[in-house]
């Protein structure tokens, strides 16, 4: 399948949160999308797994085969969370303890391998943003906030998801935390915030020194930060 088609197929997916459902013997399972209370979760337990990214970029399934012979009992708990949604069943040790070990008796290498590989795509947020072009967008805030920490504006906070996610979306969309932590997937989330529409009144020295004019932006072809992206724009 197209690369594209199945980008967008993927977006789609994330955006109605979409599960996954598999069987194991006669009992019907579902892989959900997390949310940022089971990412913080599961933290830890990726990091125990100690993934090579150099090799999961290029052959993802050699890497997690691997991790599923060497790190199995991990991979299993993973999995095992993945399968629940609720925060009281997340939270439940005693659930994801059957759970983990009914996925550790019954699941072979390779069929562990193939589910686990579909928690690791749901971590796809970055190809989205490039596909959408979204990352301009990031960086040209990026330059208006440098700019303005010249120009006498302070920006103050959003050291941490709290003020970077947290807060903002509770105050935008008027959510609990709890809903914030448990009732979302945290993909929905990121993509929410970091596609927000925002309207930023620039003043024309402002507006100069971004290089844009008459709403359109120019690249300066003399600073040598601007190298890569000039060369992107010719080889487009």
């Amino acid at each position: 399948m197209e690369y594209k088609k199945l980008l967008e197929m993927n977006i789609a997916d994330t955006i109605i949160e979409r599960p996954y459902g598999f069987h194991v013997g006669d009992r019907h399972f579902s892989i959900y999308h997390p949310s940022l209370g089971k990412t913080y979760l599961l933290l830890r337990l990726f990091e125990e797994l100690g993934i090579n990214n150099d090799i999961i970029s290029t052959n993802p399934y050699m890497e997690v085969l691997r991790l599923c012979e060497i790190k199995r009992d991990v991979v299993c708990r993973i999995l095992a969370y993945s399968t629940f949604c609720s925060k009281e069943d997340i939270l439940d040790n005693l659930k994801v303890d059957s759970r983990a070990s009914l996925f550790n008796s019954e699941l072979d290498d390779n069929e562990l391998a193939t589910l686990f590989i579909i928690v690791l795509s749901f971590d796809s947020i970055d190809s989205y943003i490039q596909h959408f072009g979204i990352d301009k967008d990031v960086e040209l805030r990026d330059r208006i906030s440098k700019i303005r920490k010249d120009s006498g504006y302070i920006s103050l906070g959003g050291h941490s998801e709290y003020g970077l996610l947290i807060d903002p979306i509770c105050e935008r969309y008027g959510w609990s935390k709890d809903y914030v932590l448990w009732d979302i997937s945290y993909s929905n989330l990121k993509m929410l915030m970091v596609d927000r529409i925002e309207s930023i009144s620039l003043s024309k020295e402002e507006m100069r020194q971004l290089h844009i004019h008459d709403n359109k932006e120019y690249i300066n072809a003399d600073d040598p930060s601007n190298r890569d992206l000039i060369h992107e724009m010719l080889n487009d």
